[in-house]
């Protein structure tokens, strides 16, 4: 600042050495004299004004600038180190939040694991234990029908032969085919009822059963039948006796009658 006023007063000086100089022996009025001279000094002051600010304007304006740059980049620095402060702390409460649901979990999974080889050995003891109940009722209950249907059947084929009616025999073994078929039947809806998580231990403990059941069931059937088959042949064979002896007799009577 004190450069421009030494420059400002150096011109004033200059044009008041020009202006006294072409103005020595003129004989123009004192007050147009100072007003040409005052117009030229202060276009003069004015032009080194304009040029000393143009130059002070680019240099103070330059700074400035560089303040303002150097602002930015400070300002971009802080923003840039909060952003990143946040950006890990965030991430970091993040992560500590996933690793305590994680903790959390596998602590859960853990326990369910634990708990589930014990959860499920229960289950298929109390499922077992349900279906050979079931299974031993339902095996007594065939074996009452079975053995009524055989001795029912056993009654009513000999009362038909002694009526000479033998031809529905096969009636009584399709008869009890079909209460085989359906105590299956029966046994295999029993079966389907039962839940998958355990179906391997429970399935072969039910079809032991049932394999046991049937193979009882055979023996009666066998058994049963066979007794049946032997009082058949054993009053047709009386019948038989009986008719040969009495044909006999009529033929032996022949020669007896007189007619």
């Amino acid at each position: 600042m004190k450069k421009m006023k030494k420059k400002v007063v150096a011109g004033v000086v200059t044009v008041g050495m020009v202006a006294s100089m072409g103005t020595a022996f003129a004989a123009t009025g004192a007050g147009v004299q100072v007003q040409n001279w005052y117009t030229t000094a202060s276009g003069v002051v004015k032009s080194i004004v304009s040029g000393n600010f143009a130059t002070y304007y680019a240099s103070e304006n330059d700074i400035h600038n560089n303040k303002v740059n150097s602002s930015i980049g400070q300002a971009r620095q802080d923003i840039r180190d909060a952003g990143n402060a946040e950006k890990s702390r965030a991430t970091d409460a993040v992560n500590a939040e996933v690793d305590a649901y994680i903790a959390q979990i596998q602590g859960a999974q853990a326990k369910i694991e634990a708990s589930m080889p014990r959860e499920y050995d229960a289950y298929v003891s109390v499922t077992n234990k349900e279906t050979n109940t079931e299974v031993n009722k339902t095996g007594a209950a065939n074996e009452t029908a079975l053995n009524s249907a055989i001795k029912n059947h056993q009654g009513v084929y000999i009362g038909r032969l002694n009526e000479g009616v033998a031809a529905t025999q096969d009636a009584a073994v399709n008869e009890l085919n079909e209460q085989i078929q359906a105590t299956k039947d029966a046994l295999s809806a029993l079966l389907a009822s039962e839940g998958e998580n355990a179906q391997g231990e429970i399935e072969e403990n039910l079809r032991n059963k049932l394999d046991a059941l049937q193979a009882k069931l055979a023996k009666v059937q066998t058994a049963g039948v066979n007794n049946a088959k032997k009082a058949i042949t054993d009053r047709g064979a009386e019948l038989e006796q009986a008719a040969k002896a009495e044909l006999d007799s009529i033929v032996q009577g022949i020669a007896m009658d007189p007619k």
